[in-house]
């Protein structure tokens, strides 16, 4: 039996560039989260294909059964032999869900993006990393950030290009507040978003320490998913207007991160 623990991300920012097609176009720093927060997922051989957890979701909508399907029709794409995509049909996959859905945790697509690293691991496929990106992204558009590994990273074009940010990881510095029973719809935010000006700014953003842009702009200021969140969730508003400056909003909601206060008051 393979064993191994999945983190969420938080969005430092997240700038809207333009919407193209049906889709908005975008730039955000991601970073990984190893606080209370994880997802404790186990892969075993077994007779037949399981998978157990406390989804809020149907087989086919989740987000963990599309990465293997996706995987098997790559697996085929390339003439990987017959026992290699038999072995995803014997697979018994438990998950321990403790990161929210609908809270810009990115929880079904680390679920993903774990399995997808994992796997490849753990038959020793050795796929390349833009090879198990194309697959990520086919899942959704932050699975590529979990496949990656990165502690800190920048995603453009729909969030699923990803490029490894050096920067002192935050991992450990950062706590998040996901509201009970409070969830955003991706998809209603997004529609909901208005642009207020045309955003310029994309090389001199992405080049910012996550710790300056936190320490110089408000939540507004960082995250442009946060007006349209509000204006779509009556919840969260009343949740959002009692939190203090120092907390910030992830992707398109509902949690909210900070960094953690030191007993020195030091950074």
């Amino acid at each position: 039996m393979h064993v191994f623990e999945v983190y969420p991300k938080v969005n430092i920012f997240l700038k809207i560039l333009h919407k193209e097609g049906a889709y908005h176009k975008l730039i955000s720093r991601m970073c990984l989260v190893k606080d209370k927060l994880k997802d404790i997922i186990s892969v075993k051989s077994a007779l037949s294909f399981s998978l157990k957890g406390d989804f809020d979701c149907p087989l086919e909508e989740n987000s963990l059964f599309k990465a293997l399907q996706i995987l098997k029709n790559f697996l085929k794409s390339k003439n990987f032999s017959h026992s290699a995509i038999k072995s995803l049909d014997t697979l018994a996959i438990e998950v321990e869900k403790n990161i929210p859905t609908q809270a810009g945790l990115g929880g079904g697509s680390a679920d993903a993006g774990g399995l997808l690293y994992h796997l490849n691991q753990i038959f020793d496929w050795r796929l390349s990393l833009e090879e198990l990106y194309r697959m990520g992204s086919l899942v959704g558009a932050d699975t590529n950030f979990f496949i990656s590994q990165y502690k800190s990273a920048n995603a453009t074009s729909y969030g699923e290009v990803i490029e490894n940010f050096e920067e002192e990881p935050l991992e450990n510095r950062l706590e998040i507040y996901a509201p009970n029973h409070v969830f955003c719809s991706t998809k209603a935010v997004y529609q909901a978003y208005k642009p207020e000006t045309c955003f310029s700014q994309a090389k001199e953003w992405l080049k910012k320490p996550s710790l300056e842009c936190l320490k110089t702009c408000d939540r507004n200021g960082l995250n442009d998913l946060l007006k349209p969140a509000l204006l779509t969730n009556q919840a969260l508003r009343g949740i959002e207007s009692e939190l203090g400056k120092e907390w910030f909003f992830s992707g398109s909601g509902s949690a909210f991160f900070r960094l953690k206060p030191t007993l020195k008051g030091g950074e």
